[in-house]
């Protein structure tokens, strides 16, 4: 086998699929295009704040006169509250029991300029049900890119009466990239749900960084 310098290589594009080797402490290692893209780009977060969310009226923003433009509180649906007012601060929205299933929907969320379009981003939330009866429900977590776009969510698994994180992935298909595209997510649980509450206490975006370089 003959040697060739890396100068005398020609170029080309690569793809994921290609392969390198890496020199490890004096041992050689192969390794693909894609592993070490997530090596180097690694996973990006996107924090959803619960605070900026919206109850929807009639598929819009409620008038500030009579909902005060959607505004969560504690007599909204769902309600904003703390766990407990004096021993658990941790704040959530609860779909009480037999509330409706109203859709609330965050403040759009740019997508930031490492945000490789090619890859699928994840929707994750941590949810619980107040009880182990109605646990049959979800979270029909909606998503829309831009203005314009089609829908490209989809619903969670069951939430139990088990603290859990449960997750929804956008298929990279769907999604443009910025500058221009942006994320519109609404949350909204589907099923009913008489005897038990629904309980959502945060949630965020996972994506893949592109390479540095």
């Amino acid at each position: 086998m003959v040697d060739t310098k890396l100068s005398a290589l020609s170029s080309a594009t690569l793809t994921d699929a290609d392969e390198i080797y890496i020199n490890d402490g004096g041992n050689s290692r192969k390794a693909t295009i894609a592993e070490l893209r997530t090596a180097l780009g690694g996973v990006g977060f996107i924090n959803l704040d619960l605070s900026s969310l919206r109850e929807l009226a009639s598929n819009d923003i409620p008038n500030q006169a009579t909902l005060a433009g959607g505004i969560l509180g504690a007599d909204t649906v769902p309600i904003y509250e703390r766990s407990n007012d004096a021993t658990d601060k941790s704040l959530r929205l609860n779909w009480v029991l037999s509330a409706a299933n109203t859709e609330v929907q965050f403040a759009p969320v740019a997508m930031p300029p490492d945000l490789d379009e090619t890859v699928d981003v994840t929707i994750h939330i941590v949810a619980e049900m107040t009880g182990a009866t109605d646990t049959s429900n979800t979270i029909d977590i909606q998503v829309w890119d831009g203005v314009g776009d089609t829908e490209m969510g989809g619903a969670t698994a069951s939430i139990t009466d088990a603290l859990g994180e449960f997750t929804v992935t956008i298929a990279n298909a769907n999604i443009s990239g910025g500058p221009t595209g942006f994320f519109n997510i609404s949350f909204t649980p589907t099923g009913t749900h008489t005897t038990d509450g629904i309980l959502i206490y945060t949630a965020w975006i996972e994506y893949t960084k592109k390479l540095p370089v």
